[in-house]
C-alpha cells in the first residue's frame, strides 16, 4: 500500500495562470456539463465551451487556485478553499 504525496508548486494562482492543459480541461469537462445538465437545444458544444470559459474567466476571475503535484495523479489544480480543506 502507497500513500499518496503532494508536493506544492504554487500557490493563490489565478485561473489564467494555471498550466494550459489544465484550464482547456476543466473548460471542456463544465461545457460537457453544461449540454448534459440543460435541456435539449439550450447548448452545443461551441456555446457551451464559450460559457464555461466566461465562468473561470470572467465570472470567477477573483478565485484562487493551487498548483501541485501528487504522486498518484501527476500534475494537479484545485480551489485554494477545497485544497485547504
Amino acid at each position: 500500500m502507497y500513500k499518496e504525496t503532494i508536493k506544492i508548486i504554487k500557490r493563490n494562482l489565478t485561473f489564467k495562470e494555471l498550466p494550459k492543459d489544465i484550464q482547456k480541461g476543466w473548460i471542456d469537462s463544465m461545457a460537457t456539463d453544461m449540454i448534459q445538465s440543460f435541456d435539449e437545444g439550450v447548448h452545443n458544444k461551441k456555446s457551451a465551451t464559450i460559457d464555461a470559459k466566461q465562468y473561470y474567466l470572467d465570472w470567477n476571475s477573483d478565485r484562487k487556485y493551487v498548483l501541485f503535484h501528487s504522486s498518484f495523479h501527476g500534475i494537479q489544480a484545485e480551489e485554494q478553499d477545497r485544497f485547504d480543506n
